[in-house]
């Protein structure tokens, strides 16, 4: 079975066929005004050949039962009720960005993935149970957000140093709050916690971008996600 893994950002799409390596990904431009249409169109640009059987697509937007329940923040409209396997003549697993990416991370037991890139993508898997979760979006303090003080945006005006800071603390109460095993830190930005080991507590650890083309194989390929990450059949 040939899977076809697509990641879908604010900026833009990439797609990895299982089987190939890392440096195979293909990628397009999205942004605001990307529209499931122009994903249809992407993913036939990318791979003309149609030479996959099934689909798992992360995208940046709340996912519930393999639906989105919102309409992607950095992307255009018309995702809420898009009948992705129909549209694309294949069986679909669509998943949060987060959520797909933490899954390519797991190593078993119960964690909790914080994806740390321009706003904070959260899941958690507790014995391949995978659960998208939205905490990025709760109060925090000052009448802000988990992710107002962990973004790129903060990241940006505060400086490096400071934003490390705050992701320590977030870090920390979402470890004595969901009592998970261990944490992973993934997404873009996880590199710049990467370069100061001295500040990681033993229970981190840092993840990659590319874990979530893995996580995009995964749900096909072990059976003990198809509870949690069910089939959209065309």
């Amino acid at each position: 079975m040939k899977i076809l893994a697509v990641d879908i950002g604010g900026t833009g799409i990439k797609t990895l066929l299982s089987g190939e390596e890392i440096g195979q990904r293909t990628r397009v431009l999205s942004g605001p005004d990307f529209t499931p249409e122009n994903m249809l169109d992407a993913i036939k640009e990318m791979r003309p050949e149609g030479d996959y059987d099934v689909l798992t697509i992360g995208m940046p937007t709340a996912i519930r039962g393999s639906a989105p329940v919102m309409e992607p923040i950095n992307l255009g409209t018309g995702w809420l009720g898009f009948d992705f396997a129909k549209h694309l003549g294949k069986p679909v697993r669509l998943m949060n960005d987060a959520a797909m990416q933490a899954v390519g991370s797991y190593e078993g037991g119960k964690m909790l993935f914080l994806g740390l890139g321009t706003g904070l993508g959260t899941a958690l898997i507790n014995d391949y149970q995978v659960d998208p979760m939205e905490l990025a979006h709760m109060p925090y303090k000052n009448e802000k957000t988990f992710e107002d003080y962990v973004g790129e945006e903060y990241r940006e005006e505060k400086g490096s140093k400071h934003w490390r800071k705050e992701v320590w603390k977030v870090v920390d109460i979402m470890y004595h709050a969901l009592l998970p095993e261990y944490i992973c830190l993934g997404g873009g930005n996880s590199r710049k916690i990467s370069k100061h080991p001295d500040e990681i507590p033993p229970y981190v650890r840092i993840g990659a971008n590319a874990n979530a083309f893995l996580g995009g194989f995964k749900v096909w390929q072990d059976d003990r996600y198809e509870s949690s990450v069910p089939v959209l059949s065309p």
